[in-house]
């Protein structure tokens, strides 16, 4: 039992100490939790999204998603959730992910965190629907 309280002390320290610098080092950026939300925002449409190998989709956008799920090998699930990722300063990318969910528990469940989408800082920044998302808040 100790051994096992040890390893979740020394996980956490880790954790915590990782948390600290991240964060310390982070530079904040302009508008970042208004990015966040416009990109969330944006990839909505796909929350609760099921898909199956027969499904035919005429939009290209959901198309090309479709894509990089099956190569991950999921042919049937369910988008469950859509989520972006705050960069740790201006030259990293944001990025989206979706959260994809296939199976029945407990026999093959699966469940994996899908990147459907980057763009830089300054792409994001000067991007017309961000500019107008912007304006409407």
């Amino acid at each position: 039992m100790i051994p096992y309280l040890v390893l979740a002390l020394i996980i956490g320290v880790i954790s915590a100490i990782r948390w600290g610098i991240w964060h310390g080092t982070r530079t904040k950026i302009e508008f970042e939790n208004e990015k966040l939300e416009f990109l969330e925002k944006k990839f909505a449409f796909l929350n609760d999204f099921q898909f199956n190998a027969e499904t035919v989709i005429s939009d290209p956008e959901i198309a090309r998603i479709l894509g990089l799920i099956n190569r991950q090998g999921f042919k049937k699930g369910t988008i469950k959730s859509v989520d972006s990722s705050l960069p740790h300063n201006e030259n990293k990318p944001w990025k989206v992910f979706v959260t994809v969910k296939s199976g029945t528990w407990p026999f093959n469940d699966k469940e994996e965190e899908i990147e459907i989408y980057s763009v830089s800082n300054k792409e994001l920044s000067e991007n017309e629907e961000f500019l107008k998302f912007l304006e409407a808040h």
